[in-house]
């Protein structure tokens, strides 16, 4: 007989869980006829039980303890909000008895996603992830269902908020880097500790979790080239929209006859591009495919109510499966091997900004080093001398990115110059 209730363990309760609770109450009715049974949350993991939260947890057993939960005899799904490399053990737990798992854990996803959903083959279970990629857009339903058999030769994202934000608003706003992230702080986009994202290494563990459903390939997100956005002027933001660019954090992953070119840094894109419109908090993923041709999909990445609602999305599927009775999709899905392009082999073009002395032979000797590298200038400005001090932006063709680096490191070291140089290299593909 179909089950009339869905017990639920609910492991963390911040602004995600909070935003979670607020969804099931408010749309109960309509929960209920989407599933054919009433979600009831049974049991609520927390660090801190005595803190106050914004959501009545009456009725529902608080504790301390992941794991715990996840053994419970009164929980039939387990939705994992808390992240971070700790909440392995707790999923693996539910996974191997058969219970289904929801989670927004990008970390878990991207170093443990193969195993995870292997253990949840084996065990007639289902992992389920939507949160962890895109917050509230259904990217990766679209690419598990309608898009499943698609061939995609091309993914570029922007796939992180906080950075998206603090570029659009030295763009817009003309604000520095220090002001632009104390204002994505203040309006809570960027942590109070935003490593993570400014590193680039929150957009690497996403796109790693996107290349695992587009392109059915693993690859461990450590892996993958990635600059951050630390450093970045407002100089540079001027000089893209000179040139007629903007400037975008970037997750890349193109498919060639020479393998999977997979990397993660700033870059110039042209306004003309669909991405170029992207802009403050929200994420855009642009994907090309054999039969679908191009589509963006587009939304907020973050949020407590989008991804409270991407849960929601995975948790009413898992749900539905439970009540009918459906527990086994099929084997876990085969993946090809990895076929990687050295990010030394890419072949892009690149934004250079000197600061250097103002005097006869220097643009000769930054010349040189271009030439012996194979790098040539498409384009070049020069500023107006101050203070005795030079600035040169040069544009270069497309070149082995591992030659512009190596020329990069050469005209650093010539003594003219007076500071590191800036590199940025320029998507236009």
């Amino acid at each position: 007989m179909p089950s009339s209730v869905v017990r639920i363990g609910l492991l963390g309760c911040g602004v995600v869980g909070q935003g979670f609770l607020r969804l099931l109450r408010e749309r109960e009715r309509l929960i209920r006829d989407s599933v054919g049974a009433t979600l009831r949350v049974t049991r609520v993991a927390v660090r801190d039980p005595a803190k106050h939260r914004e959501c009545d947890l009456t009725g529902i057993r608080v504790a301390t303890d992941p794991l715990a939960v996840a053994n419970a005899e009164d929980v039939d799904l387990l939705i994992e909000l808390i992240g971070g490399e700790s909440m392995l053990e707790p999923v693996r737990a539910a996974l191997q008895r058969g219970i289904s798992v929801v989670t927004a854990n990008k970390h878990l996803l991207a170093v443990h996603g193969g195993e995870l959903e292997r253990l949840a083959a084996d065990s007639k279970s289902t992992i389920r992830s939507e949160a962890s990629a895109g917050g509230g857009i259904p990217v990766l339903q679209a690419l598990e269902h309608g898009l499943r058999t698609e061939h995609f030769q091309f993914l570029v994202a922007i796939l992180n908020g906080t950075t998206n934000y603090i570029l659009s608003t030295m763009e817009r706003d003309g604000r520095d880097f220090a002001e632009a992230l104390q204002a994505a702080q203040s309006l809570g986009f960027a942590e109070s500790d935003p490593t993570l994202d400014l590193s680039g290494a929150d957009t690497a563990q996403k796109l790693a979790i996107l290349v695992r459903r587009a392109f059915r390939m693993d690859v461990a997100y450590g892996s993958i080239p990635t600059e951050g956005i630390i450093g970045m002027e407002l100089e540079d933001l001027r000089q893209a929209d000179r040139f007629g660019y903007t400037v975008k954090l970037l997750g890349i992953a193109l498919l060639n006859s020479e393998g999977l070119d997979l990397r993660v840094h700033p870059a110039f894109i042209p306004k003309r591009y669909l991405l170029a419109a992207v802009r403050d908090e929200f994420n855009g993923i642009y994907l090309r495919g054999e039969a679908t041709g191009s589509m963006l999909f587009y939304g907020k990445g973050a949020g407590a109510l989008p991804t409270a609602q991407a849960v929601l999305g995975d948790v009413i599927v898992a749900a539905r499966e439970f009540v009918a009775g459906v527990r086994f999709l099929g084997a876990a899905e085969k993946h090809e091997p990895e076929r990687r392009l050295p990010l030394d082999a890419v072949r892009t073009k690149y934004y250079l900004r000197l600061i250097v002395e103002d005097r006869p032979g220097v643009l000769a000797q930054v010349a040189a080093c271009l030439g012996g590298t194979n790098v040539s200038v498409a384009q070049m400005f020069q500023a107006e001398g101050i203070r005795g001090e030079a600035s040169i932006t040069i544009l270069t063709h497309e070149a082995r990115d591992r030659d512009v680096r190596e020329a990069v490191k050469g005209i650093a070291k010539l003594p003219a110059v007076r500071k590191t140089p800036r590199a940025v290299r320029i998507f236009d593909i």
